[in-house]
């Protein structure tokens, strides 16, 4: 989750899983900056160098832990003459000591990167960060609880309620979530219409910071932040970005989680004082497979154990329970670039 990048509002749903990786755009902003011998590559490359960007941009040349300088000798058999290969190769080694370079070569050492298993079994490698599972062990054991939650949002701040409870009447997001293939916008609705209420305790929660391993140079981004259309700093002829693509409000690197709110052992019920018809519970309990506002999951599965009931008055109740032992993610604190 940490290498997820965060959306623009704090109302928008937080797909983690998402295509949006830290890391991948980091990547992109590093092919996006010129070394001090940038110019001095073009001069000996000449008519190359567009086709040198070309080959250094196309990820399916890349090999784990090959440096910059292998890379460019990996293209330079490939492509050129023995003289501007051995002049190419010289401003390389010029350059192997310089931050960026570091910076270059740091990102794909797999050393910084841990091994996974995906669902079909096939391994994938992913940018180490601190937040580990024993980081999260400790962040639970050290923080606080219990604590007791009784809301009701018709006895809520006007603030909260307007952001919360009725967010879902003017698009934010929704109050059942069932995926993308269910419909819920007239139970949205009908759920908008009425008061909210989440009752019962939360036995742990803490905070785990969640930083980057060293595949990641924050100076990079510092320098490229504080340099907006400075062309020493920033390569035209990269095709990777701009300074807007990563650090205007939308950019790629806007935006970072630097904290996860994490809960353990928890038993909490939500209550809709909607009056609900029996047909209506039916397709809540068995289609809201994502979960009930604000307690939604990622995927259908989830560490929790949810149970729904149709109470007498019509209304609707969803009970959430998290064991003692298990940890979830609740939230994220956002920090915005350059930090």
């Amino acid at each position: 989750m940490a290498d997820a990048v965060p959306p623009v509002s704090t109302t928008a749903y937080f797909d983690a899983s998402g295509k949006n990786k830290r890391s991948t755009a980091y990547n992109q902003l590093l092919h996006a900056l010129n070394l001090s011998t940038a110019s001095d590559l073009r001069d000996a490359l000449g008519d190359m160098y567009s086709k040198w960007i070309d080959y250094r941009n196309d990820a399916s040349n890349w090999k784990p832990d090959t440096t910059q300088r292998q890379l460019f000798n990996q293209f330079a058999n490939r492509y050129l003459d023995p003289v501007v290969k051995n002049a190419g190769d010289q401003v390389f080694a010029l350059a192997e000591s310089e931050p960026l370079t570091i910076a270059l070569n740091n990102f794909v050492n797999t050393s910084f990167y841990q091994e996974f298993k995906d669902s079909a079994g096939d391994p994938v490698s992913l940018p180490k960060y601190s937040g580990t599972v024993d980081a999260a062990k400790a962040a639970i054991n050290g923080g606080g609880g219990p604590v007791t939650i009784d809301y009701n949002s018709a006895t809520a701040d006007t603030s909260s309620n307007g952001t919360t409870v009725h967010g879902s009447a003017s698009g934010f997001y929704s109050i059942f979530s069932g995926g993308a293939s269910v419909d819920f916008q007239s139970l949205n609705e009908l759920a908008t219409s009425s008061n909210f209420s989440i009752k019962g305790t939360i036995g742990k929660y803490g905070t785990m910071t969640t930083q980057a391993a060293q595949w990641y140079d924050g100076s990079q981004v510092s320098r490229s932040y504080n340099a907006k259309n400075d062309y020493d700093v920033w390569d035209k002829n990269s095709n990777q970005g701009d300074w807007d693509s990563f650090f205007s409000e939308n950019g790629s690197l806007a935006r970072r989680v630097s904290q996860l709110l994490l809960v353990s052992d928890y038993d909490l019920t939500v209550t809709s004082s909607a009056s609900y018809s029996k047909s209506d519970y039916q397709k809540i309990s068995t289609e809201a497979r994502f979960g009930v506002w604000p307690f939604f999951s990622g995927t259908a599965k989830a560490t929790h154990e949810q149970k729904f009931t149709h109470n007498e008055d019509g209304s609707f109740s969803v009970r959430y329970k998290l064991d003692k032992g298990k940890t979830q993610i609740w939230g994220a604190t956002i920090q915005s670039a350059p930090n």
